[in-house]
């Protein structure tokens, strides 16, 4: 949720409004096949050419299965179409999913159990290509959700989230604010703790950028939304901070647009909430990040994925929390080139 005080979000709308004018003309959205399932709270993943999205929350499915579903949803972006893969042992949310050779890794999120709907999961599961059920693969040194997660030579890599502060582990307030960052090796089938990320914070976004993993935005349990940016150096495995976005952002999706580093939608809390619009990139020439268009569709909780040069924004909601969750998929290219 973005942190704007009431005070300063004029003057932080008119710096938006000032950047869209500046940007120039360069993009061009599509609205393609919806989603079978309208999901939120996702970490969606590109795989062998295709978008796959694994579970998610829905303000449309029933209250008494906790809003979850246990889908695997696949888009195949040369047909526009989707289609069903098997099914996840039970529905989750907040999962991170990830593409490494010939399987799908989906980490952590938050299940159903008997102490509520939002317990925080050490899971590991594993599908390869050809399969027809999901594996329990490893378990998590801790639980941890909403984290950031990247591949980087071979291994799989979560840093910052939310875990359970003690024993109580199945409401939302259970958890708080983490800075770990693990590391799994699906080789040795182990994993090892590096040095702490940069900050304590949850619903970041990551992507790898110009051959290093960027940590981005964020928010603070019941604190504002954050604008740091971090990349971190794959030599010396530090933290180094950027240039930070143009406004905070939290709950949103991070990915490339040709060779631009692109932050999209997310959310804010004061004066009742909202849903936010822009699209910011990283011009690496100036070193600052600017606005560069608005999507169709303000939402947040959205999943953001990468292939050839455009990104894919996927489901996420229309307001604030678990409302109006949507089923809609927007492509951004460069309009340069052919979309």
């Amino acid at each position: 949720m973005l942190r704007w005080m009431k005070s300063g979000l004029s003057a932080a709308l008119l710096g938006v409004g000032a950047a869209l004018l500046a940007a120039p003309q360069t993009t061009h959205w599509e609205t393609l096949a919806p989603m079978p399932i309208g999901v939120q709270e996702i970490y969606p993943a590109a795989h062998r050419g295709r978008i796959v999205v694994a579970g998610g929350l829905s303000s449309e499915l029933p209250a008494a299965a906790g809003h979850l579903t246990n889908a695997l949803q696949i888009y195949e972006p040369m047909h526009d179409r989707w289609s069903l893969g098997p099914a996840l042992p039970e529905g989750r949310h907040h999962g991170q999913l990830l593409s490494l050779g010939d399987t799908l890794y989906l980490i952590g999120g938050f299940v159903r159990c008997a102490q509520g709907d939002w317990c925080a999961s050490r899971d590991l599961l594993a599908l390869k290509d050809g399969s027809t059920q999901w594996q329990r693969l490893a378990e998590l040194p801790e639980a941890v959700t909403e984290t950031g997660a990247f591949v980087l030579a071979g291994e799989l890599h979560l840093v910052s989230g939310r875990s359970p502060r003690g024993v109580a582990n199945g409401q939302w307030g259970d958890h708080g604010d983490v800075d770990g960052h693990w590391v799994f090796n699906p080789e040795r089938g182990s994993w090892r703790r590096l040095s702490p990320g940069p900050e304590r914070k949850s619903s970041a976004a990551t992507a790898l950028f110009q051959g290093s993993p960027y940590l981005v935005g964020g928010r603070r349990y019941n604190g504002a939304n954050l604008s740091s940016v971090h990349r971190l150096d794959p030599a010396s495995g530090r933290w180094l901070p950027q240039a930070p976005l143009a406004f905070a952002q939290a709950a949103h999706g991070l990915g490339l647009l040709g060779d631009r580093l692109c932050s999209v939608g997310g959310e804010f809390a004061e004066q009742g909430g909202g849903v936010l619009s822009q699209v910011q990139c990283l011009d690496a020439t100036e070193g600052r990040w600017r606005i560069v268009t608005e999507m169709p569709e303000p939402r947040h909780g959205l999943g953001v994925v990468s292939l050839d040069g455009r990104l894919y924004v996927l489901g996420g909601a229309r307001k604030p929390g678990l409302n109006q969750t949507s089923a809609r998929v927007d492509r951004l290219s460069l309009s340069t080139g052919r979309p």
